[in-house]
């Protein structure tokens, strides 16, 4: 059975909202909350807001959309001591008013709150609320009127649910990305946070946890076919509206996703073939493509000899300098450097075949598609030349086959760094 755990949390890594980003983010979601309280200090109405972020961001489920463009929600809240005279209307123009020019597109007053959008980066949906103390709050829709909403009330829900591994959260996290690469109405980002609070399969690998989660949320769609909200409103079908051409289509898209999680996860099945069938769903630009072959697949191994390699470092116009060495001293190995790796100890009986594994691994292999680790025959002089193309945590085995069994083997890290 091919393993993608690993590469799951390398494709979380890539989806998840970046830390720095997010701290941009909510610097900027601050700037906005100041102008907003401005506002109502110098109208003086009687209002002052409060502010509780909500939805994805908050839950840590935020993933890096393809179109680049994401949303981020946070809730507005009047306290008040009886409920509002003025209409649900008249506090939607107020925010309207409160952030005009803050951006170079003018708000847009939607029914259930008010969006500021930052061209091409994201858009800041504002919801308005009025709370009576010790009572749920109540949410301005324009069409429905002031209607009973708790957001921050779901929050909690889904971290009770959650997993202290994360996992959960990645399993969200790993639909909403399915549900961004696929063409066609699939649920949204919360409906996804509810099926798989409701349906998730816990396991040591994410590939597994996936793949039970999705049999178990197809089986209970199929058996009856809705999702409801498990906070303020409550017993809300968030799947009620759903034509039945959408209901065909996301069982459809269901059923193939999970044969392909079947097929990835089947014991004939390949660490490559198992990305691609993962890439179907993901996209090939997205998910790791990992094809590291296994020396162990292919000969028995009893190591009973020595081996050691090195590698020669060169670069024009520098001095040539042994790898093990500058490892040793802690010198920085930096990319365009000319890499020899041979054998320099060995003390098995000749005849016997020479094989080496070079192994790309981190996040600049991934983005640039370039994840190695086929095991390749040696030219017949006992070396391998690669170069250090780009940084990460790389390494390069080397093994001795007599007889068909692998009878020797080393290996050396090839930390390539950043420049300073």
């Amino acid at each position: 059975m091919a393993n993608c755990h690993k590469l799951f949390l390398e494709f979380n890594n890539l989806i998840a909202l970046d830390p720095k980003r997010k701290k941009t983010l909510r610097t900027s979601r601050d700037a906005v909350r100041e102008k907003i309280r401005r506002y109502f200090q110098d109208k003086q109405n009687g209002f002052t807001p409060k502010f509780h972020g909500q939805g994805s961001f908050m839950m840590n489920t935020i993933i890096e959309p393809l179109d680049g463009e994401f949303d981020i929600d946070d809730g507005i809240y009047f306290k008040v001591k009886t409920k509002p005279l003025q209409a649900v209307s008249t506090f939607h123009q107020w925010i309207s008013e409160a952030i005009n020019a803050h951006t170079k597109q003018n708000p847009i007053d939607k029914q259930t709150c008010v969006r500021l959008v930052y061209a091409r980066q994201y858009h800041l949906d504002l919801p308005i609320y009025y709370i009576i103390e010790g009572q749920t709050p109540y949410l301005a829709h324009k069409g429905k009127g002031w209607i009973k909403s708790d957001p921050r009330e779901f929050i909690k829900w889904f971290n009770q649910k959650a997993d202290n591994d994360g996992q959960l959260k990645r399993i969200v996290r790993y639909l909403k990305a399915w549900s961004d690469y696929r063409k066609g109405e699939l649920p949204s980002g919360l409906i996804f946070s509810i099926l798989a609070a409701n349906n998730i399969i816990f396991d040591e690998r994410d590939d597994v946890a996936l793949y039970k989660t999705l049999l178990n949320i197809k089986s209970n769609l199929e058996w009856s076919f809705v999702c409801y909200r498990p906070t303020t409103p409550a017993n809300e079908n968030l799947l009620e509206d759903y034509s039945k051409t959408n209901k065909n289509y996301f069982l459809r898209q269901l059923g193939s996703f999970i044969q392909s999680a079947e097929k990835a996860l089947d014991d004939k099945t390949n660490q490559a073939d198992a990305c691609k069938a993962w890439q179907n769903h993901f996209g090939k630009d997205r998910f790791p493509f990992d094809s590291e072959e296994f020396i162990d697949n292919y000969f028995r191994v009893d190591i009973r000899y020595k081996l050691k390699i090195d590698c020669l470092v060169s670069q024009t116009g520098f001095r040539t300098h042994s790898l093990r060495e500058m490892i040793s001293r802690k010198l920085s190995l930096l990319p365009k450097k000319k890499l020899q790796f041979s054998i320099v100890e060995c003390n098995v009986p000749k005849p016997f075949e020479v094989k080496w594994k070079v192994r790309n691994v981190g996040e600049e292999a991934i983005r640039r598609n370039q994840i190695r680790g086929q095991i390749l025959n040696d030219t017949g002089n006992h070396r391998r030349n690669e170069s250090s193309n780009f940084y990460g945590s790389h390494f390069v085995e080397c093994y001795i086959i007599k007889n068909n069994v692998c009878v020797a083997r080393d290996r050396i890290n090839v930390p390539i760094k950043l420049p300073d």
